[in-house]
């Protein structure tokens, strides 16, 4: 693969902060995991658990300043809407840590995100790193650690297209899991 995210072409998404008038359209992406039986939205700092959208949007707003993070022991992070040009539907949600603390440092990661159901499998996932990567130089990051489950293939695959590199596996002992890590460059 030549530079990364080379292969994958980006012009028909683009990534933006939620605001209010996308309300609708992330009550629409809710659901879509909901009626999928899907208990957690990755990377959504927690959307299923608030009642009010506009929660919500306080919420991540707080997360962005490290004075203001919410939860301590969290580090502050940025949430993105992956939208499509054509018609503004959003088609995931990237977030982005702007450090990392001990946990993402082994497991979490910068990147944590998702694709809405209907929409998976179709190069998506990949575009959405590769935009992402953008972002994530701007908060001062080079290196930017990516993870997955290792029974997450597909995520694998995105996180690779992209261009990351896989560093090594590693096992989540209080979860159980094995969870594939990761690097992307983000001066390249």
């Amino acid at each position: 693969m030549g530079r990364i995210g080379e292969s994958v072409n980006t012009k028909d998404v683009y990534l933006i902060k939620p605001k209010l008038e996308d309300k609708n359209a992330l009550e629409e992406f809710k659901k879509e995991f909901l009626l999928n039986n899907e208990k957690a939205i990755p990377g959504s700092s927690d959307i299923l658990e608030f009642s009010k959208y506009e929660d919500w949007l306080k919420h991540i707003k707080a997360y962005e300043n490290a004075k203001t993070v919410p939860v301590k022991g969290h580090v502050p992070a940025t949430i993105y809407l992956l939208k499509r040009k054509c018609d503004k539907r959003v088609l995931g949600i990237l977030q982005i840590r702007h450090r990392l603390n001990d946990f993402l440092s082994n497991y979490g990661g910068h990147f944590g995100g998702s694709i809405r159901p209907s929409e998976r499998n179709k190069g998506y996932s990949a575009k959405m790193i590769v935009l992402g990567k953008s972002k994530a130089k701007r908060f001062g990051i080079n290196d930017v650690l990516i993870t997955c489950l290792t029974t997450n293939k597909s995520s694998a695959r995105s996180i690779e297209k992209a261009g990351g590199v896989f560093e090594k596996t590693v096992y989540f002992k209080e979860k159980e899991v094995h969870i594939n890590r990761f690097w992307l460059k983000t001066n390249k």
